[in-house]
This record gives structure tokens, C-alpha cells and sequence, in this order.
């Protein structure tokens, strides 16, 4: 099945309103300004929990370690990079379905993490372990009244 260029550039004109909608509103995702500039690509993500840590897959084909950035803010995974066209330049793709160029993933982390996370790249997959806090890291601070 033939896919009308007009259809496909008409979806993607709508996914760029949503996002630009979705960064404009009071969403509780932080989108705004931190998607680096012409990132366009969201790779498919997998989070899974085990007692002792978080642990988010990212599907990454072709990238090397010096095309990925990763960075945790309030509660989030940010994965940025560049996805490589190994092809190069002077070459015309007859078929092109694997994603290439810019991307970022905003990973929202259901559990508080602490420690030294682990990025291990094997096979086109990132996976990041991320140690969970312990019930004891997590505890409540109490709070003291001060004179009168």
C-alpha cells in the first residue's frame, strides 16, 4: 500500500501542532525548552522496575556511545542524540524505514532514583539502570515551629 505524500506530510504537520500545543499548555510533562533544536524523532522506549532498580530500553539502531546524551531532571530521563545515516552523502537510499538524524526521549520515572546510573549500549538498544531509593532515602523530614 502506497502512502500519499500529501497524507504522510499532513500527519506530520499535525504531530507538530500537538507537540507545540502540549509545550504551550500547564502539562505537567516538562517539554518546553528542552527539546534540542530539529529533533524530531522519539525512539520507542521500554521502563520495567525490579526491587533494587529502574531500567529504561531505548531503541537506538546504528548509534554509537558519542551520538547519545543523557541527563535526569526533576524525576525525568532526557535522551537526546543523533541517529547516523551510514549510507553517506553520495549514496540514494531505494528503501529507508529505519529512523534517522535527531532525536529526544522524555522518560518520566514512576519511582525516586538515586545513585550512579549505568548506560550500556549493546546491539542498537541503550538500556540505563537506574538504582530505586530505599525506603530510608525516601524518608519524611520533620518540620520544627520556631519560637512564638
Amino acid at each position: 500500500m502506497a502512502l500519499d505524500i500529501r497524507l504522510v506530510q499532513e500527519l506530520l504537520a499535525l504531530r507538530n501542532r500537538l507537540r507545540e500545543a502540549l509545550e504551550g499548555s500547564d502539562s505537567p510533562l516538562p517539554m518546553g525548552g528542552l527539546w534540542p533544536e530539529g529533533a524530531g524523532l522519539e525512539p520507542a522506549v521500554d521502563v520495567w522496575e525490579s526491587a533494587e532498580e529502574l531500567v529504561v530500553e531505548v531503541e537506538l539502531p546504528g548509534a554509537r556511545p558519542g551520538d547519545i546524551s543523557l541527563r535526569l531532571a526533576d524525576h525525568i530521563l532526557i535522551v537526546t542524540g543523533v541517529l547516523p545515516t551510514p549510507a553517506g552523502e553520495d549514496a540514494r537510499y531505494l528503501r529507508m524505514e529505519r529512523p534517522r538524524g535527531a532525536f529526544a526521549r522524555h522518560v518520566p520515572l514512576p519511582v525516586e532514583v538515586t545513585g550512579e546510573p549505568r548506560a550500556i549500549l549493546r546491539s542498537g538498544v541503550l538500556r540505563v539502570h537506574l538504582p530505586k531509593a530505599t525506603a530510608s532515602q525516601r524518608r519524611p523530614i520533620p518540620v520544627q515551629e520556631e519560637g512564638p
